[in-house]
C-alpha cells in the first residue's frame, strides 16, 4: 500500500466483526501459517472494549484495532503493511489517553518499529510455549494436605483473590472483580471443566484456569505453597483433561523473566519454547 493512500478510521460496530476477522486471519496466516483468532473471540473483544476499523478508498476493511482495559491490539491486513493503516489505527487508539500496553509478535518487526516511532517502549519479552499431550504423561502428584476440586461460580471471588495474591510480585495485573468475572466467564473459551482448583483446608492454594481450546490462561499458586510441586500437579491435571477431550496441543504465554520460575516449571513438564513476542507500553 502506498503511504499516500488516504486511510479512513472509524469506530467499529458488530457488523464489522466478520471483516475484521478476515483481516486477523490473513495476518496470522501470513506471519505464522495458521489462524489464531475466531469470530467469537473478536466479538467478545467488541463487547468488552472499544474497536476501530480502517477503510481504504473502496470502503474495504483493511485493518482493525481494539482497546480493552488498557490493552491494545492493532492489526493491518498483510497486503497493507506499509505503515499507513496500522499507524492510523494506533493514532485513533492512543487519542483515548491513559497508559496503554500491547504484545506484538517479534516476527512482525514492522509493527514493533511503528510503536517505537510513536514513543512506545519495550518492557519485556513474552514466550509462547506448547506441549503435545496426546501421548500421555504422569498423573498429577498433589502435595500433602492439598486436594483437587472442580470450579463452581461460588468459587469466583476466591479465585480472583488468589490471582491478585499470586501475581502481586510480577507484571501481571488482575482487573477488579466486577470486570474480571464477566470478562473471564463470558469468554467464548470459558468452560468450568477446565478450571482446576487446589484447596488446602479452607484456603485456595492454587488454580489453573484454561480455555477450552487448549490454552492455559492463568496458572496461580499462592506464595506459601510454591516449591512443593503444586503448579506441576495443576498442569498435569489440565494436560490429562485436554487429552481426554481429544485436544492434542496445550499452549500458554509467559514472561521470559518471570520471577516465580514459571519458565523452568513449564520446561520441566515438557513444554517447549516457540514464538516470541515483545511487550510494549505507551508513555
Amino acid at each position: 500500500m502506498s503511504e499516500g493512500v488516504v486511510v479512513v478510521v472509524r469506530p467499529a460496530g458488530m457488523s464489522d466483526v466478520a471483516a475484521a476477522h478476515r483481516v486477523s486471519e490473513a495476518f496470522s496466516v501470513a506471519l505464522h501459517g495458521t489462524s489464531e483468532t475466531t469470530v467469537e473471540h473478536l466479538r467478545a473483544a467488541w463487547d468488552y472494549g472499544r474497536a476501530w476499523v480502517a477503510l481504504d478508498g473502496d470502503d474495504e476493511v483493511v485493518g482493525y484495532a481494539t482497546l480493552e482495559d488498557g490493552y491494545v491490539e492493532v492489526w493491518p491486513h498483510p497486503d497493507h503493511r506499509g505503515g499507513a493503516v496500522a499507524g492510523a489505527l494506533l493514532d485513533a487508539v492512543t487519542r483515548q489517553g491513559g497508559r496503554l500496553e500491547t504484545i506484538v509478535p517479534t516476527a512482525a518487526g514492522d509493527l514493533v518499529a511503528l510503536y517505537a516511532l510513536r514513543g512506545w517502549s519495550r518492557t519485556r519479552e513474552v514466550l509462547r510455549m506448547e506441549i503435545d499431550v496426546s501421548a500421555g504423561g504422569p498423573a498429577p502428584a498433589w502435595p500433602e494436605g492439598v486436594s483437587a476440586r472442580a470450579y463452581t461460580d461460588a468459587d469466583a471471588a476466591a479465585v480472583h483473590e488468589l490471582l491478585v495474591a499470586a501475581f502481586a510480585g510480577n507484571a501481571e495485573e488482575v482487573p477488579p472483580f466486577a470486570r474480571w468475572h464477566p470478562w473471564m466467564t463470558e469468554d467464548p473459551g470459558f468452560d468450568a471443566g477446565v478450571w482446576f482448583l487446589a484447596g488446602a483446608g479452607a484456603e485456595l492454594a492454587g488454580a489453573c484456569l484454561c480455555w477450552r481450546e487448549g490454552w492455559v490462561k492463568d496458572l496461580a499458586v499462592r506464595p506459601p505453597w510454591r516449591g512443593r510441586g503444586l503448579g506441576e500437579a495443576l498442569l498435569r491435571a489440565a494436560f490429562a483433561e485436554f487429552r481426554r477431550r481429544g485436544v492434542a496441543t496445550v499452549g500458554l504465554k509467559v514472561d521470559a523473566d518471570n520471577p516465580t520460575g514459571a519458565v523452568r516449571l513449564y520446561e520441566r513438564v515438557g513444554m517447549t519454547r516457540g514464538r516470541t513476542y515483545v511487550m510494549l507500553t505507551s508513555g
